[in-house]
């Protein structure tokens, strides 16, 4: 989890704005935009937890990279947080 837990600790210290969707599924999608503009994607398919995320693709001006990374529940709870400010709850 070193990959996927880097990732999100550098998206909920280093990130400027958020955006959460849902899939018609539930799966929630939500999206970091960095300090140097690039974007940080996260999963988490229902009725997950804390525990549940994944990092995904990370976009930037010069291209992209693509992870499957989980995360584990001490920063999936950040991630939790920020996806229910934006949904009012997240199951």
């Amino acid at each position: 989890m070193r990959t996927g837990d880097a990732l999100a600790h550098h998206s909920l210290t280093t990130g400027q704005r958020t955006n959460v969707t849902a899939s018609p599924g539930g799966i929630l999608h939500l999206s970091v935009t960095l300090a140097d503009g690039a974007i940080q994607h996260f999963t988490r398919n229902p009725p997950g937890g804390p525990e549940d995320w994944r990092a995904g693709l990370q976009e930037g001006q010069h291209g992209a990279c693509a992870f499957n990374e989980p995360v584990s529940a001490t920063w999936g709870r950040g991630l939790d947080l920020i996806a229910s400010r934006h949904t009012g709850g997240t199951k």
